[in-house]
């Protein structure tokens, strides 16, 4: 009998046992769980590119509820340059269409004036070419490219051949020839692209004409500009004959059709393309001449693609999110959105894959067309890339991005007074910097051509 007392007690302890290690154990797993889940935040954690043909999902809408932050131009940049564009009677700056960067040179379009050419501390050089229709003459400007030691002023989109050309000159604005290009484009929207050895073509619908009805968007070229490949906007598909029949400004503003992009981002040896009101970014494939998907954004609810194409856009298309425009820098990949009066940049570490939000106040323009009081052309005053200017005070807006090594903002002499009181108040890196950026603001007159803030990339 006491041998089966004992055998009992000794079974129970070690039940008994059993069930402290079980508690034991599961407490242990709890902890362990809860030290795991709190070591980073699953609200701005996303994985990071790992692998570099792996793909990375983005949630906006979740990003957008984030604590909003400032997002600094030093974490991007090398250095900063201020840059005043020197004012002479030949050097007389209106309207800046685009700008080209190069080691020693910065090239100018001008709206009104034409192509010019400054050295890097923004002496004035010369011009390049001028309007006309004599040889080596151009009747418009529609595009300026700089290609090595070349610049191309590209007369393209009108219907006669007479301007389906490129004019080649040097550096020093000497005429060296004209290439004759094929008819490429159904609009007027329609620009070239040099991405390393290879020439593009984007063309944006809004169509004018009827040579063709495959509505591509990206074409690869080759060196005479004909067509090699055509890469096409997949919200395009079953919709040819909607976009035709809502051509041109002769079937009225209502039904006119138009789009923003697409949006292309060039950084190193990688080109990244975003078709308009699309929720991938696609990565070109230098090989396999392919755009393959490499962030996937879900954006949320969508306008119609009706709404989000017309011309005369309805108030209802700005409650959306829309993505307007994309950069890729070393570290980062920046997603420039908008909704209602917001204007959202948002930073996507390829690092650590967390994300990053800051937040600024758009501005929705609406002004009436002439001849028809009716429409309201509706469009926001700024879509692009705005970090805080810690290195030299104010904001940086990302204004152009004439290479993968620089991006450019413009100081115009109307701004002046509320950036200085920015700058004056604001925190800065480099005090040395904000001095020189204060004296040189102190000198602009009303008159004067722009400063350009010129950053290089690290």
């Amino acid at each position: 009998m006491s041998l089966i007392y004992s055998c009992m007690r000794y079974l129970y302890s070690y039940i008994f046992i059993i069930n402290i290690m079980k508690i034991q154990f599961i407490a242990i797993l709890f902890v362990s769980l809860v030290v795991s889940c709190g070591s980073h935040d699953s609200k701005n954690k996303i994985e990071p590119l790992a692998e570099e043909n792996s793909i990375v999902c983005i949630n906006i809408p979740d990003v957008l509820k984030q604590e909003k932050v400032k997002l600094c131009l030093s974490d991007e940049a090398n250095k900063i340059d201020i840059v005043p564009l020197e004012t002479t009677g030949y050097s007389l700056l209106s309207t800046i269409v685009d700008v080209f960067i190069t080691d020693k040179e910065i090239f100018i379009w001008d709206l009104k004036n034409g192509i010019f050419r400054f050295s890097r501390d923004g002496t004035f050089l010369n011009k390049i070419g001028k309007r006309g229709q004599g040889p080596g003459e151009y009747l418009y400007v529609n595009q300026l490219i700089v290609d090595n030691d070349k610049v191309l002023i590209s007369e393209t989109g009108k219907e006669s051949s007479a301007t389906r050309r490129i004019h080649v000159y040097d550096f020093q604005g000497q005429f060296l020839q004209t290439i004759l290009t094929p008819k490429l484009f159904v609009g007027t929207l329609g620009t070239l692209l040099f991405f390393n050895d290879e020439r593009f073509a984007v063309d944006p619908i809004a169509v004018f004409d009827d040579f063709r009805k495959n509505y591509w968007t990206v074409a690869l070229l080759d060196s005479s500009f004909n067509i090699k490949k055509e890469f096409y906007n997949p919200s395009f598909s079953g919709r040819e004959k909607d976009i035709w029949e809502n051509r041109s400004l002769s079937y009225g503003w209502k039904n006119f059709w138009e789009e923003s992009g697409p949006f292309i981002s060039i950084y190193k040896n990688d080109m990244h393309v975003c078709f308009y009101q699309e929720d991938t970014v696609y990565l070109y494939d230098k090989i396999e001449k392919e755009l393959k998907p490499k962030y996937i954004l879900n954006m949320g609810d969508k306008s119609t693609f009706e709404t989000s194409h017309q011309f005369i856009k309805d108030l209802s298309f700005f409650k959306y999110l829309c993505l307007y425009n994309i950069y890729e820098t070393q570290d980062n990949f920046y997603f420039v959105c908008t909704r209602g009066d917001k204007l959202y940049n948002i930073r996507y570490s390829k690092k650590s894959g967390e994300t990053f939000i800051s937040e600024k106040q758009a501005v929705l323009r609406e002004k009436s067309l002439p001849g028809s009081p009716g429409f309201i052309l509706r469009s926001y005053d700024f879509r692009r890339l705005t970090l805080k200017n810690d290195l030299c005070g104010g904001d940086f807006y990302v204004r152009f991005t004439p290479s993968d090594k620089y991006w450019v903002s413009v100081v115009e002499s109307s701004k002046i007074e509320d950036l200085m009181e920015e700058i004056k108040n604001g925190r800065v890196k480099n005090e040395e910097l904000k001095k020189e950026f204060i004296k040189k603001l102190d000198m602009m007159k009303e008159e004067d051509n722009p400063i350009l803030l010129v950053v290089t990339l690290k």
